[in-house]
């Protein structure tokens, strides 16, 4: 965050739109087909084909694609509301789903609606939010990102939500700078769960784990949770946390597909104490992260799992 507190990343996407520098011009026509997919209504498609991409095999090839990708994508077809499942109802929250998270890491969701159930929360997922804009931001594309935003405000405007949940830090900086009411409301998932762990029971495990903050967690919308905390609440496991000053692990959006070499020079920089240091774990909470870091991890021959910090969480919930 600048100490001045200058709106940079506005700033950046500002100069991106007025001089037309749009970094969609970089990406191949199969990567523009995919993102242009990934935002709008075909998420659900999406879902499928790679669900069935994974069935059929095809997932083993020794393809640039298979990097990416979680060794099981999960369904989203999601129901529009979650009771509570403790006697204690708590209130009532919306999850925003996010396009990447959605498609590519549905089982975060899934993990995180487990995990507010048990808080005491009802959740809802509206079924007709689209990608938070920040792509389009990025590309200098302000109209595309505007009316995304636009249709979001409306999907959320509901007085009824204690809480619009994220689980991606990066849709949560986005959602946090709309110009509307739905901006007071974004809080991550960490942030919010933090209060309520205490009553909860964990199953320890015996694993090592490595805590990744994705720079939006850290700078622009930043957390107010030591996550490492949240983690304590597993007994047995041991956490490592990656230097304070730790740099960029080169994901960045779309940055990891417009300026490759330089992304796959940070990720390097990023994984490399876990060379020196295997794990079964890294946690990140942003899906674009971990996607980028898991492609390093397994072209590195490392056998780590990548997982939101909440997953792990909702793995070990002993219910």
């Amino acid at each position: 965050m600048c100490p001045a507190k200058v709106p940079y990343a506005r700033l950046i996407n500002d100069f991106r739109g007025d001089t037309n520098t749009t970094e969609h011009n970089k990406l191949s026509l199969l990567e523009r087909s995919f993102i242009s997919r990934l935002k709008g209504q075909y998420r659900k498609s999406l879902n499928f084909f790679l669900r069935f991409y994974q069935k059929v095999g095809l997932s083993k090839l020794p393809l640039q694609l298979n990097t990416y990708l979680p060794a099981k994508i999960s369904s989203n077809q999601f129901n529009e509301t979650y009771p509570t499942l403790v006697a204690e109802r708590r209130g009532h929250v919306a999850l925003f789903t996010g396009c990447a998270t959605e498609v590519l890491d549905s089982k975060t969701l899934e993990d995180t609606v487990f995990l507010l159930q048990h808080c005491g929360f009802d959740v809802s997922i509206p079924p007709n939010q689209y990608c938070c804009g920040a792509i389009d931001l990025h590309a200098g594309n302000h109209q595309q990102a505007l009316k995304l935003a636009q249709n979001n405000q409306n999907t959320f405007d509901n007085t009824h939500y204690d809480a619009v949940i994220t689980v991606a830090s990066g849709c949560g900086s986005t959602l946090a700078e709309y110009d509307h009411a739905l901006s007071k409301k974004v809080v991550d998932i960490s942030d919010f769960i933090a209060p309520y762990l205490s009553t909860l029971t964990f199953k320890p495990l015996k694993a090592s784990a490595w805590l990744h903050t994705p720079c939006t967690l850290k700078n622009a919308h930043p957390s107010t949770t030591d996550i490492t905390e949240l983690l304590a609440n597993i007994n047995e496991l041991n956490i490592r946390s990656f230097k304070p000053n730790q740099m960029c692990c080169g994901a960045a959006g779309s940055y990891m597909l417009t300026h490759k070499e330089t992304a796959t020079t940070l990720r390097d920089q990023t994984i490399a104490p876990l060379k020196d240091h295997t794990t079964d774990y890294l946690l990140t909470s942003n899906v674009g992260c971990a996607l980028h870091i898991r492609s390093g991890l397994k072209q590195a021959g490392l056998n780590t799992t990548t997982l939101h910090p909440v997953s792990l969480l909702a793995q070990q919930l002993k219910v």
